[in-house]
């Protein structure tokens, strides 16, 4: 399993179905907080969702599709980042993110995607790295820009959202960037 430091208490491991009750516990407890951004969480009712996810994100890190990771602080889960989909011909990833409420405000989200961002530039070769943001999500478009990321505009009405589309910010950075 794939561990990656990020800072003194820290750290992403890799999705184990270990995790699964956590994980679930969490999703649970932050419903709600989730929810405005999160376009699965109707489906996630029960920890065998959890199960499936963790299941799937396995065969996808198998395959090279995809790689996901707790974030973890102090041992404990407080969030979830990694590469939603991996483009190996073109050396692309695109990294999605979240992060329980009272874990906000620490800087635990710009820590945990700068260590993703550079992991993928040094071993997984990547050239192109996307965050893609809800428009009206600042906290998230925040943390791209902290960590970077270059805004390159707008695609409208790109993620049904339970009862309506939103517009998503594209954000990139690319190996080459400072």
């Amino acid at each position: 399993m794939l561990t990656l430091p990020v800072a003194p208490g820290l750290h992403l491991a890799q999705l184990h179905p270990d995790d699964t009750e956590e994980l679930f516990a969490l999703t649970d407890a932050n419903r709600a907080h989730l929810r405005r951004w999160l376009p699965w969480l109707d489906i996630t009712r029960v920890s065998v969702a959890t199960s499936k996810f963790i299941a799937q994100t396995q065969r996808e890190a198998t395959a090279g599709t995809g790689l996901h990771f707790a974030i973890y602080e102090q041992n404990v889960i407080v969030g979830i980042i990694g590469y939603v989909r991996i483009d190996p011909a073109n050396r692309g990833a695109y990294i999605g993110y979240w992060l329980a409420a009272d874990a906000q405000g620490r800087g635990i989200m710009t820590r945990a995607v700068t260590a993703l961002y550079t992991y993928g530039f040094a071993k997984l070769d990547l050239h192109r790295q996307v965050i893609l943001c809800a428009e009206k999500n600042t906290a998230s478009c925040a943390v791209a820009e902290r960590c970077g990321f270059q805004f390159e505009g707008v695609s409208r009405d790109a993620e049904w959202l339970y009862d309506a589309y939103v517009s998503l910010r594209v954000y990139a950075r690319l190996r080459t960037d400072a």
